[in-house]
């Protein structure tokens, strides 16, 4: 059975800096919706913010939770999993929920390793850096508001 590793920068797939329990569920229940995870799967959120953590933690139940205060701080804790955790003896794939150009080398590192990467963003912050170091993106389009 293959496993997959879902590495969450939460900020970035949210668009907010600043975060609530329900912005963090409804951009997972949209993740949910376009990526698959299986039993074996192992999802790690990040965020670069203490004060967002308890948000990510009430949001998206189950996961692994990182965190580092600061300028990409999200990225940072992401970039240590995918250098330091070995992943490609672990996993066959590996979903980037971060259009962050920052980590783009990482990921190709870990595409350079066999592992299938697949880069998950909204359309507005999914870097050219990015769209090139992974197999495959999935672009999140802008929810639109309607308006009476």
């Amino acid at each position: 059975m293959s496993r997959c590793i879902h590495l969450v920068d939460i900020e970035n797939l949210v668009g907010e800096p600043c975060l609530t329990k329900q912005a963090v569920a409804s951009a997972r229940a949209r993740y949910l919706s376009e990526v698959p995870v299986g039993p074996m799967d192992q999802v790690v959120v990040a965020t670069s913010s203490s004060q967002n953590l308890f948000a990510s933690v009430q949001g998206w139940p189950g996961a692994r939770y990182l965190e580092k205060d600061g300028k990409d701080g999200a990225d940072i804790r992401l970039a240590e999993v995918m250098c330091g955790e070995n992943l490609e003896s672990r996993f066959d794939s590996a979903v980037i929920a971060s259009g962050d150009g920052g980590l783009a080398p990482f990921v190709a590192r870990l595409a350079s390793r066999g592992m299938r990467t697949i880069a998950v963003s909204n359309s507005r912050s999914l870097s050219r850096q990015m769209r090139l170091a992974a197999h495959m993106s999935i672009v999140f389009e802008p929810e639109r508001e309607l308006v009476d």
